[in-house]
Order: structure tokens, then C-alpha cells, then sequence
């Protein structure tokens, strides 16, 4: 069973529709969070609105309707507390039939044409999705494609505009990988096209910061709070003579790569031990 929200409101899915005149439909103008449930649980579900709402700000979008608020307005705290109480509502009342799902939240800034001013645009949408998880891989397949990130200033953030990621997790599976590794014009590592990426060199986990256009990933976030972890530049040649290099994705959670660029890669200890920590944390959110 899947279900959908369209703002506040359930509908069925094949009767889930938004204007053809909705910037997000037109120029991918718009915000989402994607997360998924530990024992039926949306557990990290706070972190992805607080997320979503500093993304809102950034965009200035401005969604007036019943879930969410104008970003930075006294009822944009509330509205986030309603639609996570509609989304726990809705996993708790056994909505999706497995015992695990994955949620997307999205919100667009509604019609308007190239022509409108952003601040003169009112009624964008939130929408809700949720559906069954399917079985998640243990490791991963990178490759480092020809496709850099733009030099950018400040983080990341999970825009409509994700056309970027698609292109460059399409030309890693055109190498055999499941997924890419994104350089920044100087060859350094910034990202994977939906991951925050880790190495393990000489005995230290690094990841790389995200002031030059990474996601600040959740479970990044996560990985940071369990283990030490040096955050810094690095480079693309110590991403390839790393002793473990694993991935982190709010539905993989972390995931060793077992190979890079055509070259097989060991899950070493200190990934495995990350992972189950992990794993515990969100099975039981009591101890965070």
C-alpha cells in the first residue's frame, strides 16, 4: 500500500496530481527530504524537517497552507511539528503494509511563471509519500565519473533541481557502479551523486567538509556523533589508497564500498563497526 499526502490531505495514488503550472514541476523549483523508518519508527524524522525548513529558507519559499509555513514566520516551528505528527500518525496507523518504509516529503512553490517574482508567489504544495521499503544492499560499487561539481560556496541542500545527481548515478552504472563519486574542479572528493563518502586512512575516518556544496548529510551527521571523524579536504588519490571507504545515505545508512573504479575493495573492521553502531543507534533511539 502506498500513501500520499497532498497538503494534509490523503488521497489515492492515481488520484495524486499537481498543476502542470507548478514551478516544481517546471523548473524544478522546490524542496524534498527522503528518510526511512527503524522498527516502524521514523526516527530521525526531527533532523530531515529541520533540514527541509533550512532549505525552504534558503529558496524563500513560501508554502502557505495548512502543513507548512513562510520560513523564518512564527508558525513555520508549528507547521514542522503538524506534519510530523501527520507522518508518525500515518506510519503508526500501518498505512504501508511492511514493517519498514520510505518517506518523501516535498514541497514546490506552486504556479507561477518565469516572469513572477519569487516574493509574489503564494500556494506551493507539500506532499507526503509514503512506501514500502524493499531489501538494502550491504556494500556499494563506486566510480569517480567525469562530471565535477561546480566550485560553490556554503552547503548543500535537496532541491527539485536534482537533475545534477541523476546524470552522474547514470554515468557511474554506465561504468557498472552503483554509484558516483563527484570531484570538485580541482580532483578533489566532494561527494557521491546521493551519499556523503568516508575513508579510513592510517587508522582516522575522514570525510570531506561541506562548505563547498555537499549535502549535509543525516546520517553523516549521525556517523560524526558516534566516532571520531576529521573532517578536511580530500583528495581523490587518497580516496583510491584508503584503507575502507564507506558511503552514508538516509536509506542505505552506512554501506562499505567493496569497489572502487573497477577495483575490489575489502570492508574492513573500522566500516563494519560503524555501521553496527549505527544500526544500534536507530533501532534504539533511546540511547542517542
Amino acid at each position: 500500500m502506498t500513501f500520499v499526502s497532498i497538503d494534509g490531505v490523503r488521497v489515492a495514488p492515481e488520484d495524486a496530481t499537481i498543476s502542470v503550472f507548478d514551478r516544481g514541476f517546471l523548473y524544478g523549483d522546490g524542496a524534498f527530504e527522503v528518510l526511512r523508518t527503524w522498527n516502524g519508527r521514523a526516527v530521525e524524522l526531527p533532523r530531515h524537517l529541520d533540514r527541509l525548513f533550512e532549505t525552504l529558507d534558503a529558496l524563500s519559499l513560501r508554502a502557505d497552507r495548512e502543513l507548512v509555513a513562510s520560513p523564518g514566520s512564527a508558525g513555520a516551528r508549528s507547521n514542522a511539528d503538524a506534519l510530523r505528527r501527520m507522518i508518525e500518525r500515518s506510519v503508526a496507523e500501518g498505512l504501508v503494509e511492511r514493517s519498514e518504509s520510505v518517506i518523501r516529503i516535498v514541497v514546490t512553490r506552486g504556479p507561477g511563471g518565469l516572469a513572477r517574482r519569487i516574493r509574489d508567489i503564494d500556494g506551493g504544495r507539500t506532499i507526503v509519500i509514503i512506501e514500502a521499503m524493499g531489501a538494502q544492499p550491504t556494500t556499494a560499487s563506486v566510480a569517480t565519473v567525469e562530471f565535477p561539481l561546480a566550485r560553490r560556496a556554503g552547503r548543500g541542500h535537496k532541491t527539485l533541481a536534482y537533475l545534477d545527481h541523476v546524470i552522474a548515478r547514470e554515468l557511474a552504472r554506465d561504468a557498472g557502479a552503483d554509484e558516483a563519486i563527484r570531484l570538485d574542479p580541482d580532483g578533489n572528493v566532494i561527494e557521491a551523486a546521493t551519499s556523503n563518502v568516508f575513508a579510513v586512512i592510517d587508522g582516522t575516518v575522514v570525510t570531506p567538509p561541506v562548505d563547498t556544496g555537499a549535502l549535509p548529510g543525516i546520517v553523516r551527521r549521525r556517523v560524526l556523533e558516534l566516532h571520531p571523524v576529521r573532517v578536511r579536504t580530500l583528495s581523490r588519490r587518497e580516496l583510491v589508497d584508503a584503507d575502507e571507504v564507506f558511503l552514508t545515505s538516509s536509506i542505505k545508512g552506512v554501506i562499505a564500498v567493496n569497489r572502487l573504479d573497477n577495483e575490489p575493495r575489502a570492508v574492513g573492521p573500522l566500516t563494519t563497526r560503524i555501521a553496527g553502531a549505527y544500526v544500534a543507534c536507530m533501532r534504539d533511539p533511546s540511547t542517542i
